[in-house]
């Protein structure tokens, strides 16, 4: 009987924003031990129905949201909060960049309090529940450590303890295993299958592999409303694969890249930060006519490498051997340089929401890539205009150009960052997991425009987890394993390497 209570009820719920139905109406609700997946495409409203489930958004009027966690059935969140735990990949970017010397046991501990920090006293019986979650999922070593000397995995583990240090009876999974290698995605699974013993899981996500075992039936969501309740084989081939579309229209061709002698060159390049080795003694050329992808585990260094590129990091070593040397573009100084590198990456996307709140149009958005800024800072010229308006259509977007960020979904805001770093005509575009957050559909559209780019002649160095990103263009590998570079060559000796004929 306790198997079949009805912990959340939704009944004829909406959420509208301006003029835009955002979700519903929907009708449904969460069971106890009925561990869900919510399934769509990008847009179709599943980061909104869990941010409506956990009460941070108020449903319109008309419609009922009811929670019962076993004291009796309420309408609003108050005092409930402690009960419906979430886990989201955004949420460590938080404790990167302005808690990276917080201790995880510290963090874990905050999840009493639903705060990021640690700002009130804890009680002996908080300090031994925090004590056994750590010690249930055997990640007393993270317990002990900064958060900013730990990889993505490592801190994605401390959020679910910290999202289930309190017993929620619900807890909120979203894109949760983004951005993961396929190691930590096998370790953090485990610990979800372990955490679903304890509340009732509800998991949005995009990809199979992110879905714990636990989950045995699925809501799909699409244009915000629910397509289907189903069993957890549909829910399959709502995320099954499916061919890339092509929504790009002629790239234009980039003049050739032979009056630069080579694009980047690393010679015996290390980085060492609060005395630990992230790079040591990388040696890679980047040439004319090369599209590299960049592999390896969470934590290899490869964030880094970009970084290094972009001179967001310097070279750093406290050995013998030295820091090492970085040239781009031939031999470009870097303020001279800067201006002809193009940088996609969720970390840039995610700032327009942080500093700009979305609030900016896709044009907008655009023409900012003209000055290498984070939203516009003065009057674009025609040219500009004209420039920015080629490349909404180039990349599938053709009239949408007044249109809000807030307005559009994760996948046509990764197409609009992409126009924006084309748009100034690049001489080298960096792709820091451009695929993360991002449904079939949506990751088909973007590595077909990634394509038809390098097919054009712009040169392309890709970061990823996942190894079916690659595109046909990317001829050149690098691996990177504990900030160690383990292999550099062609697509053809990658693939002989790992056995792959």
């Amino acid at each position: 009987m306790l198997l079949m209570h009805s912990l959340i009820k939704l009944s004829g719920v909406a959420v509208t924003r301006g003029s835009t139905r955002l979700v519903g109406p929907l009708t449904w609700q969460l069971v106890r031990g009925g561990h869900v997946a919510v399934v769509g495409s990008n847009g179709s409203g599943k980061t909104t129905l869990l941010r409506l489930l956990r009460g941070e958004i108020l449903p319109d009027s008309g419609g009922q949201r009811v929670y019962d966690f076993g004291e009796g059935p309420q309408h609003t969140v108050l005092g409930l909060r402690q009960q419906i735990g979430l886990v989201s990949a955004d949420m460590q970017d938080f404790y990167f960049l302005h808690a990276a010397r917080t201790l995880g046991r510290s963090v874990v501990l905050s999840g009493f309090f639903d705060t990021p920090l640690l700002y009130e006293e804890t009680t002996t019986v908080q300090e031994d529940a925090a004590d056994e979650i750590i010690a249930h999922f055997g990640i007393e070593d993270l317990a002990a450590r900064a958060m900013g000397t730990l990889s993505t995995g490592q801190v994605r583990k401390l959020l679910i303890a910290r999202a289930l240090v309190s017993g929620p009876a619900v807890l909120l999974l979203d894109e949760c295993l983004e951005g993961l290698d396929k190691a930590s995605r096998i370790e953090v699974l485990a610990l979800l299958e372990k955490a679903g013993e304890r509340s009732t899981l509800v998991c949005a996500a995009h990809r199979i592999g992110d879905v714990p075992d636990c989950i045995t039936q699925a809501l799909i969501l699409e244009k915000g409303r629910m397509k289907a309740e189903a069993g957890w084989e549909d829910a399959l081939r709502e995320l099954g694969e499916a061919a890339p579309t092509s929504v790009a229209c002629g790239m234009p061709v980039v003049s050739s890249q032979s009056d630069f002698e080579y694009l980047l060159c690393m010679e015996n390049i290390s980085v060492v930060c609060d005395g630990t080795r992230i790079l040591h003694s990388i040696n890679w050329h980047v040439l004319p006519g090369e599209n590299w992808v960049v592999v390896g585990e969470n934590g290899a260094g490869k964030s880094t490498l970009l970084k290094l590129i972009t001179s967001e990091m310097a070279p750093y070593a406290d050995d013998e051997h030295g820091a090492g040397v970085i040239r781009r573009l031939g031999g470009m100084t870097m303020d001279a340089a800067r201006p002809h590198i193009g940088v996609v990456s969720p970390a840039l996307q995610a700032r327009y929401g942080r500093e700009l709140g979305w609030e900016v149009t896709a044009l907008e958005t655009i023409l900012s890539g003209y000055r290498g800024s984070v939203g516009m800072l003065d009057e674009p010229t025609s040219e500009e205009l004209m420039g920015a308006g080629e490349w909404l259509e180039r990349v599938g977007l053709a009239g949408l150009g007044d249109r809000l960020l807030r307005r559009m979904s994760y996948g046509q805001q990764r197409r609009v960052f992409l126009a924006r770093a084309m748009a100034h005509g690049p001489k080298l575009l960096l792709l820091d997991e451009p695929l993360v957050g991002l449904d079939t559909v949506s990751r088909g559209r973007v590595l077909d425009i990634l394509e038809n780019l390098a097919r054009a002649g712009t040169p392309l160095i890709l970061v990823t987890h996942h190894a079916e990103d690659r595109i046909p263009a990317m001829n050149r590998v690098l691996v990177l394993d504990k900030g160690q570079q383990v292999f550099c060559g062609t697509n053809e000796e990658y693939d002989r390497s790992i056995g792959r004929e």
